[in-house]
Parts: structure tokens; C-alpha cells; sequence
């Protein structure tokens, strides 16, 4: 398969057009990194993947619309550190989910990681997740624990202000708490090609919660294990502008928004087939989720008020 695609100019409808500049041996992972116009950012993706201690990956990037000058930098400096890189160049923005699909397509593997331009991995994070879906088929994919650093962009690139744990809690991924809402972000998740194959793409109609809507699919047909350390780093710069913002802090009203849309196509189609689906799950996961919030006060002024009555027994007793 001819896997770099250079585009410097040309519409939508061309994109179909590929040149072929070499055609690589497979790799057990394909990592795909999705960007735009953030090289501050892309060449600490490109960090990440050359700290790996697991060398048998194939670094694909997916310039979605950005200047092509400065991506090809960074994949040229990530050849001479001897990454195995192909980069894809689209010459206008399809979104996040078809840059995922692109990436893919680019690269023969057995496992599948989309490692965002914005985030980063520990070191071990590859050994550790390849060698968890080495024990067995009976899991299509595994989550690793995440930190949430915290980060203000400079001059010089990102500094960080505070890291804390994103989802201490996962110790295991249930079907019925994902159609809630999605507990680990891409970057923690490795999975088997084959079972992107068997689930189908992800749904390049969405501009946001792509990950969530694929997560869903996957878990209807596959399990995902987890590994309880954390090795995958979640980067949140909060406030910050422009095409450097996070979608997840930078789009809240779009996630709430797209959040309903999903959730109703996917109950609509149960509706249609006359089942008793995931539609109906994810209502029921987002009926969970309001009461939720809703006792959320309640508990917290319980809780308060346990604090109190226990300081009180304490005065007392000294007393």
C-alpha cells in the first residue's frame, strides 16, 4: 500500500489521490497522531515516541489542514532519531475522526494507538500495554492509567503547572458506566486492528466525542482490560486560545451539544429496528448521569455535616 501522501494544494474531492513515496513493513503498532498548525506540540509527540523502550512502531502523522512545512520538519527530525514515520498531509481540515481513519489506513499493524499531537506517554507505556494484549485474545483493547498535567504554552513551548490523576477510580471498563460518559481519553488506549476492522471506522461526522462514539461500538463486540499505572499523560491548558485550546476544555458547549446528537442517533436507531439496544443505554447512562449531579449537593452536605458532628464529639470528649 503507498502510505505518504503529500498535498500542498487541492480541494476535498482530491483527496483520494495519493502519491506513493514508499511502502514500509508492518509494525506491531501503528501510532497515529492527529495536528494542526501546533508545532510547539507535535515535536513533543515526537519525544514521546522516540523515548519508547518498545521499538516496533510506525509513527503516522496526520497534518489535517495545517502548513505542511513545518510538519515535515518535525517528521524529518523523527526519522533521524530512526522513528519509522510516515506523514499524511490533508490539504484542507476533515476533522479529528477522519484524520484518525487516515492515519490508520496508512500503516499495516497488529494494535492501533492514537496519540494526539498535545499529549505524551511515560516510556514504558507501550512495552506495557503491547505485553498486556500479548497474554491473550480475550481482550480487544487495554486502558492504562492517565495524569492530567496541567500546562501554560510560552515562548519555548509548554510548561507545566500541576499534574494530578484524570481517572484514579478505572480499574476496570464496564459497557454500562461508558454509556454514561468516557472515563480515559485516547491517549491511554491501546487496541487490536482487528477490531477496529470488525466495529468499522470512526464516524468522521462527528467534530467532537469521535472517541466516545468509537468506545461504545468497541465494547458491544470487545473487552477492555486495564493496567493500574499511570502511563499516559493527559495535557489540559485551560483558557488558552486559538488552535492551541483543547477541544475538551476549549469546546464544553460543543460537547454538550454533540453529546445529545449521539445519544439520540443511537436511540433513534433502536427505535427504527424495533430493539432494545445501546440507544437505550445511553439514555439510561444519561438519565444516571443528571441524578447524578443532582445528588451530588446532597452528598457533599452529608458530608459536611458528618465532619461537624464528628468535631463535635471530639470537643466533647476533651471536654
Amino acid at each position: 500500500m503507498p502510505f505518504v501522501v503529500d498535498h500542498d494544494e487541492g480541494t476535498k474531492e482530491r483527496l483520494c489521490m495519493q502519491t506513493a513515496i514508499f511502502d514500509p513493513p508492518a509494525a506491531r503498532v501503528a501510532v497515529v497522531t492527529r495536528t494542526k498548525d501546533r508545532p510547539l506540540l507535535l515535536e513533543r509527540a515526537m519525544q514521546s515516541l522516540a523515548d519508547q523502550t518498545f521499538g516496533d512502531s510506525h509513527w503516522v502523522v496526520v497534518n489535517d489542514g495545517g502548513a505542511s512545512a513545518p510538519v515535515d520538519r518535525i517528521v524529518e527530525r523523527a526519522r533521524a532519531v530512526g522513528l519509522r514515520t510516515t506523514v499524511v498531509h490533508h490539504p484542507v481540515s476533515l476533522g479529528m475522526e477522519a484524520a484518525s481513519n487516515a492515519g490508520i489506513a496508512a500503516a499495516a499493524s497488529e494494535f492501533v494507538a492514537i496519540h494526539d499531537d498535545d499529549d505524551s506517554w511515560d516510556p514504558e507505556f507501550l512495552a506495557a500495554t503491547v505485553a498486556f494484549l500479548d497474554t491473550g485474545p480475550q481482550w480487544g483493547g487495554v486502558v492504562t492509567g492517565t495524569l492530567r498535567v496541567d500546562e501554560r504554552l510560552g515562548p519555548q513551548g509548554a510548561k507545566e503547572v500541576r499534574r494530578r490523576p484524570f481517572n484514579p477510580g478505572l480499574r476496570s471498563v464496564h459497557l454500562s458506566e461508558v454509556a454514561e460518559e468516557n472515563p480515559f481519553p485516547p491517549i491511554c488506549f491501546l487496541y487490536r486492528r482487528s477490531a477496529y476492522e470488525s466495529i468499522g471506522p470512526y464516524d468522521a461526522s462527528l467534530p467532537v466525542l469521535g472517541d466516545w462514539e468509537f468506545n461504545l461500538r468497541f465494547l458491544t463486540r470487545f473487552d477492555i482490560g486495564v493496567i493500574d499505572r499511570p502511563l499516559a499523560n493527559y495535557h489540559w491548558r485551560v483558557g488558552e486560545k486559538g488552535g492551541y485550546g483543547n477541544s475538551v476544555s476549549g469546546g464544553v458547549d460543543r460537547h454538550v451539544q454533540w453529546d445529545a446528537v449521539v445519544r439520540n442517533r443511537l436511540l433513534r436507531r433502536d427505535i427504527e429496528a424495533g430493539t432494545v439496544g445501546l440507544g437505550h443505554l445511553v439514555a439510561a447512562g444519561r438519565r444516571q448521569t443528571s441524578l447524578n449531579k443532582t445528588l451530588q449537593p446532597l452528598r457533599m452536605a452529608r458530608g459536611a455535616a458528618k465532619r461537624i458532628v464528628h468535631g463535635l464529639r471530639r470537643v466533647a470528649g476533651a471536654a
